[in-house]
């Protein structure tokens, strides 16, 4: 797991190592090292190099970075950028010209570069670039043919909002120093870092928001007798009459539950589809609920008796339809129901803004909204802060979907930053929340959570490479997620 910090706990982590008796020159060289070693692999030995350099740290790395590569051999150049920062720089630029390094100012720029490195404004940028900046940082954007790296955080991004401050960088990779800084996950950050490589330069940080990554994962081992009943009941209720799509993505569902090891998956859909998921389902057992004409799902006591008494999970609300009848049911549930109980979908929006019934569900509850969902749920903005109070206020796991996933239990906060812009189509949830309720049978609900996002984001990666990112549809996302890792 990375952390993820923002400016000025970034900024403190620093003073702490310097005022320990760490020498910042030792940082620095620790950063530029990282620079020179991720252009060297990424980039052929007569690859032309240009750094833009502004006058503070980022200018710093930037220099020393250059003029590594040059010993290394390598076509380096800087650029200056801005008025001062010849003379902020000082015995730097003596240096990397002593050893040879051209430096010019960054208006004398041909635009010819191979590889173009942005080592200009850093984490402390609170206001929009400069005209002039802002103007070198479109020509440099337009140079189609070049691979872009930033140094640290692209130029122009709000290290803590993600905002862009007038203008950005577009970096094609950017090598991040310690740890995420928060801007680099939100706003624009994902637009415009592009692959975030975190480097350890001898900076210790500690936060209670990190990014998951595979490794953070810890498999669950089978033994050779074990059956279907040690692996979990996951019922999955959803649908209506007049959405034909929302039972096909719950059975959807229910393959994915399977796919992450459920033990038996039964998809509880209203009597009026009968006809025609019979033909469909081919996996999943079927339950047919008693319905209304148009085919919403009633309330019926015994029919929920029966699901209690068998499941381990029930993850219900895709394409029901936000009627009073699934407020009951989910009521019903969260007085009743001992298992694990996962909402998204219209089961939030039968509930949204009165649902203080959930602060004394007898289940464990996982909420999946996106943001939209997220904020007609709570009236409230969808941001870290926000979801963490959530969490802790009802006690249960929130998952906020976006590009950029925050997954917690209102203690901690954990990212998901895998998956593609190619996963912004309906029915993704609705695969999610199967590959939650399953998990939920092997794992803790936030650890189920957590798994479930990075894989499902892992798969969607997988597959855009086979796919447009127009193509990508869930089905495809299902078949090359990859959930073998998660068990022995």
């Amino acid at each position: 797991m990375i952390n993820v910090l923002t400016a000025d706990e970034v900024r403190a982590a620093e003073q702490k190592i310097i005022a320990g008796g760490v020498d910042e020159t030792f940082l620095r060289f620790n950063a530029s090292l990282c620079i020179a070693d991720g252009i060297a692999t990424r980039a052929a030995g007569g690859a032309r190099t240009a750094v833009f350099c502004g006058g503070g740290g980022n200018g710093m790395d930037g220099v020393l970075a250059a003029t590594r590569l040059h010993r290394q051999g390598r076509s380096v150049t800087i650029y200056l950028v801005g008025g001062k920062t010849k003379d902020r720089l000082g015995k730097l630029l003596d240096y990397a010209e002593n050893a040879g390094v051209p430096i010019y100012d960054a208006d004398d720029y041909d635009y010819k570069a191979d590889i173009i490195v942005d080592a200009i404004f850093g984490i402390g940028l609170s206001r929009n670039v400069d005209d002039k900046t802002t103007q070198l940082l479109r020509k440099l954007n337009a140079q189609a043919h070049a691979l872009r790296l930033a140094v640290d955080i692209p130029t122009g991004l709000n290290a803590d909002s993600g905002e862009i401050m007038g203008e950005a960088f577009r970096a094609d990779y950017t090598i991040s120093f310690s740890c995420y800084k928060r801007g680099m996950l939100f706003g624009a950050g994902r637009d415009v870092c592009g692959r975030v490589i975190i480097e350890d330069v001898g900076v210790k940080t500690q936060s209670q928001i990190r990014v998951y990554e595979h490794d953070d994962f810890k498999p669950v081992v089978r033994a050779k007798t074990a059956h279907k009943g040690k692996f979990g009941r996951i019922y999955v209720i959803g649908g209506c009459g007049t959405m034909v799509g929302a039972p096909i993505l719950s059975a959807a569902a229910a393959h994915e539950a399977y796919m992450n090891g459920a033990g038996t998956v039964t998809l509880c859909a209203p009597s009026i589809h009968r006809t025609a998921l019979s033909s469909r389902v081919t996996m999943a057992m079927m339950k047919f609920m008693p319905d209304t004409v148009e085919g919403y799902i009633k309330f019926d006591k015994p029919v929920l008796d029966e699901i209690i008494s068998r499941a381990d999970v029930v993850n219900i609300g895709m394409g029901m339809g936000a009627t009073p009848d699934l407020r009951k049911i989910l009521e019903y549930l969260c007085e009743n129901f001992g298992g694990t109980l996962v909402i998204d979908a219209d089961g939030l929006n039968a509930i949204k803004q009165n649902y203080d019934f959930l602060k004394t569900a007898k289940p464990k509850i996982i909420i999946t909204p996106h943001v939209g969902e997220f904020e007609r749920f709570t009236s409230r903005s969808a941001t870290v802060e926000n979801a963490k109070l959530l969490a802790a206020e009802y006690k249960l796991i929130v998952v906020l979907k976006s590009a950029t996933t925050i997954i917690t239990d209102g203690i901690e906060v954990r990212i998901n930053a895998t998956g593609t812009p190619a996963m912004a189509k309906g029915g993704m949830g609705d695969l999610l929340g199967g590959s939650i309720a399953a998990l939920a049978c092997s794992f803790s609900p936030l650890d189920a959570a957590t798994a479930a996002c990075y894989r499902q984001g892992i798969g969607a990666e997988r597959a855009v490479t086979a796919f447009s990112e127009l193509m990508l549809t869930p089905r495809e996302v299902l078949n090359m997620a990859d959930y073998s890792e998660l068990y022995d």
